[in-house]
């Protein structure tokens, strides 16, 4: 079977681990992986020993192809996770020239409408706030503004082919922002997956450590296996 059919396999019991009862990956989640399925072959050898100890054995078999559905959210998860690093680094090299533009055009916008009061508090508002969301807004607001009232604007020779480039670097923007601060966020789904899976299969790979350590406490050989690394 492959990782995807792992998950399969184990979607639904994955999903219904419950939020409050997560715990969180402290080691890499691949070499977690690896120890579990080494721990799976050992725990087989020793299956009848663990059996008899009280252990239920149907979760030695659960150990491995839930390390590859935990092995396929984790695939996801990182997937995400570096988009997200991608997006923010995107984000850092074309803000600056997007700030630029909101504010070469808030300054001749100022000039434009100084002396109608009522277009003049509209240009007041949009410069208020000093977000990222909020430079993305500016720009489509200046840009529809501009649009809707151009007189003002051409009596200064103000360049109105300006006010679609910023219609169209809003829309870049707050595309890349989204992707920056999104979904890829705490509260991702595929993070939330992730976790959960990790938490299900930590759960049985430490009772089956557990019942291992019980049964081998003077099998110093046999003990080993039963310790995480």
């Amino acid at each position: 079977m492959s990782f995807v059919d792992d998950f399969l396999l184990w979607k639904e019991r994955i999903e219904s681990v419950p939020g409050d009862q997560l715990k969180l990956p402290n080691q890499p989640v691949d070499d977690f992986a690896a120890s579990v399925e080494t721990l799976a072959i050992n725990a087989n050898e020793d299956r009848d020993t663990l059996s008899a100890a009280g252990l239920d054995v149907t979760i030695i078999d659960d150990l491995v192809p839930l390390s590859g559905a935990l092995r396929h959210c984790q695939a996801i998860w990182m997937s995400e996770y570096r988009a997200r690093q991608d997006a923010q680094k995107e984000w850092q090299a074309q803000s600056p020239a997007a700030y630029a533009m909101r504010d070469e055009l808030l300054h001749h916008f100022a000039f434009a409408y100084r002396k109608d009061d009522n277009m003049h508090k509209k240009v007041m508002r949009i410069r208020e706030g000093e977000t990222n969301a909020d430079m993305v807004q500016d720009l489509i607001e200046l840009a529809v503004l501009g649009e809707k009232y151009p007189e003002p604007l051409v009596a200064i020779n103000f360049d109105l082919t300006s006010l679609e480039q910023a219609r169209t670097t809003s829309f870049t923007m707050s595309e890349l922002l989204a992707a920056a601060n999104g979904a890829a966020g705490e509260s991702s789904a595929n993070k939330l997956l992730r976790d959960q899976a990790f938490t299900l299969l930590s759960e049985k790979e430490s009772t089956v450590r557990e019942f291992g350590r019980y049964v081998f406490w003077k099998n110093e050989d046999k003990l080993a296996d039963y310790y995480r690394a």
